[in-house]
């Protein structure tokens, strides 16, 4: 009898351990307001906010601007704060530039980069002279396609002395919550002009060719007089300055505008050696964008 009895205390012990649990577990979930009423708490909620807020890490124009133009930066402020000799003063080693690179860039780019343009001797970096890469121009024309919510291609055409026409691709994915350039890829478009009748408009014949040529030229003439700095009339400055004719084969192109909005303009030669050829870089100048006043980079 005695068995019996401790038997239904133990069961009747379960079954009040058991409701009582369950109650705990209904107000884990479940919140009172002021009038009594339970709202149900969805345990989704925190997830979903996770959601949108890694949703809103996308990259706009404007950033892709701003994170090419890091880029580019992070790679001239090394060659630009070089001695005369093409020393470098802020790294020593390879693998410690290829890190400072790897701020922006991945690290194939990095490394094609450092082995490319960097040479390391006796515990010291020197610059190697030899083709810039080609940056991207935030004052000219592009494109900007999505791949994936992690990668998009900023596409964008260029023409210079240097390069002809060529189309620019920049591979910008995200890591760790940051847009890097992944990689750069080079199309050269070559000449665009056939004999197939389809001719862009430049290429016009009869008078109104001639009269927009004669009104483009009469505008450059009147850009000059009023003493506007563009493109081309940095280069002239600079060959002026140097005393390089026309007809010189030492190139004189603009490179890039500064932080300030002047002319960075770079003078070269091209060096053929058998097959190909790279150039030497004679040096670097700064046309000022207000007086046209050079300055010659150190």
């Amino acid at each position: 009898m005695k068995k019996h009895l401790i038997v239904l205390i133990l069961l009747a012990f379960l079954s009040v351990t058991l409701i009582a649990c369950s109650q705990d577990t209904e107000e884990d979930t479940q919140s009172s307001d002021d009038n009594g009423n339970t709202e149900t708490i969805d345990a989704t909620d925190d997830v979903d906010e996770a959601g949108d807020a890694e949703s809103t890490f996308t990259l706009d124009e404007n950033k892709a601007t701003e994170v090419l133009n890091q880029y580019h930066d992070t790679v001239m402020r090394v060659i630009n704060n070089a001695d005369d000799q093409g020393t470098v003063s802020d790294f020593t080693t390879k693998e410690a530039l290829q890190e400072e690179f790897m701020t922006i860039m991945s690290e194939e780019l990095a490394s094609s980069y450092v082995d490319q343009y960097f040479q390391e001797t006796d515990g010291q970096l020197f610059v190697v002279p030899t083709e810039a890469p080609i940056w991207f121009k935030e004052d000219q024309a592009f494109q900007m396609q999505e791949v994936s919510k992690t990668e998009y291609e900023i596409i964008q055409e260029q023409t210079n002395e240097l390069i002809g026409e060529v189309k620019m691709t920049y591979v910008l994915t995200s890591n760790d919550d940051k847009w890097i350039v992944q990689e750069v890829r080079t199309e050269d478009l070559g000449d665009t002009s056939n004999g197939d009748g389809q001719n862009d408009s430049s290429n016009q014949s009869g008078s109104d060719s001639a009269g927009n040529n004669e009104n483009s030229n009469k505008s450059e003439e009147t850009n000059e007089s009023n003493g506007e700095i563009t493109d081309v009339k940095a280069e002239a400055l600079v060959r002026q300055h140097l005393n390089i004719p026309e007809d010189s084969e030492m190139k004189v192109v603009m490179d890039h505008k500064d932080d300030n909005g002047n002319f960075v303009v770079q003078v070269y030669e091209l060096v053929q050696n058998g097959d190909t050829s790279h150039t030497a870089t004679v040096g670097w100048y700064i046309v000022n964008k207000d007086d046209g006043s050079i300055e010659e980079m150190m």
